[in-house]
């Protein structure tokens, strides 16, 4: 799943960025990352109440703003109610802003309602968005460090997730018994009988997607029958009778692998084990690696045979065009049929998990979605999808609160370089998520948790609503002028205040800085033509920032880098 949330946020990425316009010299992007703290100050009675009064002004007086489509413009504002009404997303849920203390300092309305656009109309972005604000009367600023993933947290997770059950080193539970390669060989060899030289279609495959074209690869080097017989008849010679099962402590340096010496070597950074239990079997994998230094992923299967086939869960969004594209997903109704609980039923199971991780203090639901099993094979068709669906569940995100304020959740995982040739070191973002239905716990991920420290500021000082909706509407513009797409046009829906990680790659890879941003999601609509071929594109995933801004001091902030 993580390599499919990862894929997904490099295309929206790619069609967000792609033909921007050289950025201006202006306080908007003024120094990023950990260094642009120097911008930050505590914000006291004085500056307080000159926001409070330069608000009155503004909405005292007349600007002429008619909401109507304009080049660049200041943003409309109305005291409209809005509500989140979206039925696959469910987000952290704000009080109205007319008696939030927060959000009358800043000036903040209930809706955000603007309309601009490119000079050349290509794009034009409207909003009447829905502005959410955490109830809380000040907004400090933490410092976090990436936590030590100690053997006292593993053995704190494996506790949480699997009590006394015994925990089997992945390698030689799976290892191949001679029953089951001779099982394979003698498949094989039928196939060799038959005159079946490309048994899986690897080879159609290949001449399908053009691979033998230059003739650089032959058919041998994608499949060889014969040596795949060989392949087999050498495990089948070193094969065991039966598996062994070797019980181990998850952690690092416990499981091994033989290099090509034969010498037996200890992997300190990556641990695969096998659980059994009555409801299932579970993979449980601990990884340490440059952009992930903590990284805990457990799966469930139905069986032995399961672990190994090709089978994932998707998350899915209902009310989602860009999604509605996918064939293969089942109905609403039959992915929560498949589930058997409802999105309540689920979070409380996943509650209880926190709880025993000892993080439901510092964390609370930030986001749920449907999920669905995919098993994959060739030849489903759209016609056929529900044989690709073999269960259903409820995907549901944590993300960490401090003072009231949660971090906003956004779809993006982080970790990105700002070029093939960069030599820093990436950091992706805290992670927690979960996968459940009515059997109970399908999927759980952790990822890179964070240690709080001090906080740097009681409460920092933050830039007006409206100064905040003229960085957007510029810089929005900014980023779609000269666009490769013939047009677009983009809906902002809501508008969040919450906190956001951000750090500085080249100072220190491992700390950085919880700061409050503003969130700009919605959705878009993107026309392009490629070999004379219209088409039109949808960008309308929940979770999806079309712009990240500093609230304490404006800048712009890409997700994917962190900074």
């Amino acid at each position: 799943m993580k390599n499919r949330r990862r894929t997904l946020a490099l295309l929206l990425s790619v069609t967000l960025l792609s033909g921007c316009a050289a950025t201006p010299d202006s306080s908007i992007v003024r120094q990023k990352g950990s260094r642009s703290q120097d911008n930050y100050r505590e914000a006291n009675a004085d500056t307080e109440a000159e926001t409070s009064a330069d608000e009155e002004n503004q909405s005292g007086s007349d600007d002429g703003s008619s909401g109507e489509t304009q080049n660049v413009s200041g943003a409309e504002v109305s005291s409209e109610d809005g509500s989140d009404t979206g039925s696959s997303g469910q987000k952290d849920t704000f009080s109205g802003n007319a008696e939030n203390v927060l959000a009358t300092r800043l000036g903040v309305p209930d809706t955000y309602t603007a309309s601009v656009s490119t000079s050349d109309g290509s794009f034009i972005m409207t909003s009447n968005a829905t502005v959410e604000v955490p109830d809380v009367s000040k907004v400090p600023v933490y410092p976090v460090s990436q936590m030590e993933f100690t053997q006292e947290f593993i053995d704190l997770t494996t506790e949480a997730f699997f009590g006394e059950s015994p925990v089997y080193d992945y390698a030689y539970y799976y290892q191949t018994t001679k029953a089951e390669a001779l099982e394979k060989l003698n498949e094989l060899k039928e196939y060799q009988a038959e005159g079946n030289t490309d048994p899986y279609g690897y080879i159609e495959s290949a001449k399908e997607n053009g691979v033998f074209e230059d003739g650089s690869v032959t058919e041998d080097d994608i499949f060889n029958l014969q040596e795949e017989i060989d392949e087999w008849e050498q495990i089948y010679a070193e094969a065991p009778e039966t598996v062994e099962k070797v019980e181990v402590t998850p952690g690092f340096g416990v499981t091994s692998y033989e290099d090509e010496n034969g010498n037996t070597v200890y992997y300190d950074d990556y641990f695969f084990g096998v659980v059994e239990r009555e409801d299932g079997l579970f993979s449980y994998i601990l990884k340490n690696s440059s952009s992930t230094p903590m990284s805990i992923r457990i799966s469930r299967y139905a069986d032995k045979e399961e672990i190994t086939e090709d089978v994932s869960w998707e998350e899915t969004y209902y009310d989602s065009k860009a999604f509605a594209s996918n064939v293969y997903r089942p109905t609403q109704e039959k992915c929560e049929e498949l589930a058997g609980i409802t999105v309540e039923e689920a979070i409380a199971v996943t509650d209880t998990y926190m709880e025993q991780l000892g993080l439901s203090n510092e964390f609370s639901v930030g986001f749920t979605t449907h999920a669905w099993k995919n098993l994959e094979s060739s030849g489903i068709t759209s016609d056929t999808y529900t044989a690709s669906c073999i269960d259903g569940g409820w995907y549901i995100v944590y993300t960490r609160t401090l003072d009231g304020i949660p971090v906003t959740y956004e779809m993006n995982e982080g970790g990105g370089l700002e070029s093939m040739e960069s030599t820093t070191e990436p950091w992706c973002y805290e992670l927690v998520t979960f996968i459940v239905n009515a059997d109970g716990l399908q999927e759980a991920e952790i990822q890179n948790l964070y240690e709080v420290g001090e906080k740097k500021y009681e409460n920092v000082d933050m830039l007006s609503f409206s100064e905040i909706a003229e960085i957007f509407e510029q810089m929005i513009v900014i980023q779609n002028t000269d666009s490769y797409n013939d047009s677009a046009s983009l809906e902002i829906t809501e508008v969040t205040l919450g906190y956001m990680r951000i750090y500085d790659p080249g100072v220190d890879s491992r700390s950085g800085t919880l700061v409050p941003v503003w969130d700009f999601f919605g959705d878009e609509e993107v026309h392009s033509t490629y070999d004379g071929v219209e088409y039109t594109n949808y960008i309308d995933y929940p979770g999806n920032s079309f712009l990240t801004v500093n609230a304490a001091d404006g800048t712009i902030i890409d997700r994917s880098l962190g900074y």
